[in-house]
C-alpha cells in the first residue's frame, strides 16, 4: 500500500517537494482547498503563491497523478484533531502519511505531529515527520517566499522555490495603448488571490501553449494584472491562458509625461530584458 503526503503546498516549494519525495514515486498527495491561510485571511487575503490550477500543473509536472484535495472551510477549521484523523483514516486505501515537521491541524490547530502519529496508530496508519528544508541556514517555508517576493528578492525566492517565480491568467483586452506606441501586450488578468510581485517592469518568459518566448512584463497587483510585451509576436490570443515566469526585476514604476517618454522607457526595459534572458 503507497503512502500520501499531506499538507497546504502552497507554492510547491522546495521543502514541500521533500515532503512528497520522501513519500515515494507512487505517493498520492491530499491537500486542502482553499489552503487554510487563505481561508482565515478571509476575502482581502491576496499572497497565494500558487492557485489550484498552478498547484495541481505543478504537482502533475513532477509526476504526481493521484491528487486528494480535501476542503477546507469553517466546519474543517472546527473539526477536532480525532476527528480529523478519523476523516484520513477514510479518504484512501494508504498504509500512512508523511507531513512536514511544522504540520498542524484540527481545531484552533490544536493537533502537531505527535497528535497525528498517536491518532493514526489507532488506525493502522504510520505517520513519517520530514525535517526542514534549509537553505543558508533558513527553513524554506511559504512565509518567507512571499517576503522576498514582496522585497523584490526574485534570485531569493527562486532559490526557496526550486524554479522562477511564475504566475498563470487568462489573456483580456485592454486599451491598446500599447500597441499604439508599437509595443502591443498580452494583459494577463490572474486570480485575485495571486500574490503578485512589486509594481515594475520585469524580464520574463511567457509560456503560451508549448511555447516559451522571451517577453519583457510590467506588473500592477493592485489590478491583478501582468501586461507581457512579447516581441514579433502578432496572434490575437484573447481568452487564452498565459503563463508567465519572472526572471529579473528591471525598473520601478516612473513618472512619465508623454508618450515619447513613455516609448523611451519600454524601449530600454525591452533591451535589459532581452540581455537578461540570454544569460539565463
Amino acid at each position: 500500500m503507497k503512502l500520501a503526503a499531506l499538507g497546504a503546498f502552497d507554492g510547491l516549494h522546495k521543502g514541500h517537494m521533500k515532503v512528497i519525495d520522501t513519500a515515494g514515486s507512487n505517493c498520492s498527495v491530499v491537500l486542502f482547498e482553499p489552503v487554510p491561510r487563505q481561508m482565515f485571511g478571509g476575502l482581502s487575503w491576496r499572497n497565494r503563491l500558487t492557485t489550484p490550477a498552478e498547484r495541481y500543473e505543478l504537482l502533475r509536472d513532477n509526476g504526481i497523478s493521484s491528487i486528494i484535495t480535501l476542503p477546507f472551510d469553517d466546519v474543517t477549521a472546527a473539526t477536532t484533531p480525532q476527528d480529523f484523523s478519523r476523516l484520513l483514516d477514510e479518504i484512501g486505501t494508504f498504509s500512512g502519511f508523511v507531513v512536514g515537521y511544522d504540520f498542524r491541524f484540527g481545531r484552533d490547530a490544536s493537533g502537531n505531529t505527535v497528535a497525528l502519529r498517536e491518532n493514526l496508530r489507532k488506525f493502522g496508519l504510520t505517520v513519517t515527520v520530514v525535517d526542514s528544508e534549509n537553505i543558508g541556514g533558513i527553513p524554506v517555508k511559504s512565509g518567507r517566499i512571499r517576503q522576498l517576493l514582496l522585497e523584490g528578492d526574485l534570485s531569493g525566492a527562486a532559490d526557496f522555490l526550486g524554479r522562477a517565480y511564475g504566475a498563470t491568467g487568462v489573456v483580456s483586452r485592454g486599451r491598446g495603448f500599447g500597441r499604439t506606441l508599437g509595443f502591443p501586450t498580452l494583459n494577463i488578468r490572474v486570480p485575485e488571490s495571486k500574490l503578485l510581485p512589486l509594481q515594475g517592469s520585469y524580464a520574463t518568459f511567457a509560456r503560451i501553449g508549448c511555447r516559451k518566448l522571451e517577453a519583457v512584463a510590467f506588473v500592477v497587483p493592485d489590478r491583478n494584472l501582468v501586461e507581457v510585451h512579447v516581441p514579433s509576436l502578432e496572434e490575437n490570443f484573447y481568452g487564452a491562458e498565459v503563463s508567465v515566469e519572472f526572471i529579473s526585476f528591471i525598473r520601478e514604476p516612473a513618472f512619465v509625461n508623454s508618450e515619447e517618454m513613455l516609448k523611451k522607457l519600454i524601449e530600454n526595459d525591452l533591451a535589459r530584458s532581452m540581455e537578461v534572458l540570454r544569460e539565463w
